[in-house]
């Protein structure tokens, strides 16, 4: 049954650290599945961003298809605020959760990289073994988190076309949810801003709402919490 390892990432943020327990455990990478899996796991680590406090839908709908006695769930969040995203996922998993962790990372629409520490993520190779289940505490999100994320997103960040688009089709092979289309993205897109990382011509770009670049101002969180 071995170990899955699955993972969302947009920018590649979240995408770095599940190469680095790749590395660590000599397994590959799984984007999470669209369909319940058939083969059944005996471990699945799985890690995933957070957009605005919650849980991408991506990630939402996928998190039931993974077919797994045993999570590992590993939450990734721009230094502004994590939410409750690990219970709410911990809620729509089959499998017990044995492990989970809010990591720190930088900010995808500051332009960041991932700045993660991988000292601090130790303690989660040591639970591989573990047949423990934990209890996931719950934390305080803005009463507002949940009100329309996805729209917040796309009135927040504009996705720009330049001049340099060659009419490849990567941005449109490559978005997660199919809702860009030759740089041009429709009213699905939560910003992930996966097309902007990939163009090889670099010719999408993004500009920020300026309630979104005053937001991005507050002081970041630096909270990098392990439930064990």
């Amino acid at each position: 049954m071995g170990i899955g390892l699955y993972c969302f990432s947009g920018s590649g943020h979240t995408r770095a650290i599940a190469d680095y327990f790749a590395g660590q455990l000599n397994i590959s990478v799984s984007p999470l599945p669209d369909k319940k899996m058939e083969e059944a796991k005996e471990l699945a680590i799985v890690l995933f961003p957070v957009y605005s406090q919650n849980l991408p839908d991506l990630v939402r709908v996928s998190l039931p298809h993974i077919n797994a006695k045993r999570f590992i769930l590993i939450a990734t969040y721009g230094r502004m605020s994590f939410g409750n995203v690990l219970q709410e996922a911990s809620l729509l998993i089959h499998g017990k959760v044995i492990a989970a962790a809010y990591v720190p990372t930088g900010h995808t629409y500051l332009s960041e990289g991932p700045l993660f520490d991988v000292g601090r993520l130790q303690p989660l190779f040591e639970k591989i073994d573990s047949t423990q289940e934990i209890a996931i505490p719950s934390y305080q999100k803005n009463p507002f988190a949940n009100f329309l994320p996805s729209l917040r997103n796309r009135l927040g960040v504009h996705i720009i076309q330049t001049a340099k688009c060659t009419k490849c089709g990567l941005c449109t092979q490559k978005c997660p949810i199919s809702s860009m289309h030759d740089g041009h993205p429709d009213n699905h897109c939560i910003r992930c801003l996966r097309c902007v990382a990939i163009c090889p011509q670099k010719a999408l770009t993004f500009q920020l709402h300026p309630f979104m670049k005053w937001y991005l101002r507050k002081t970041k969180e630096e909270r990098f919490l392990l439930f064990l």
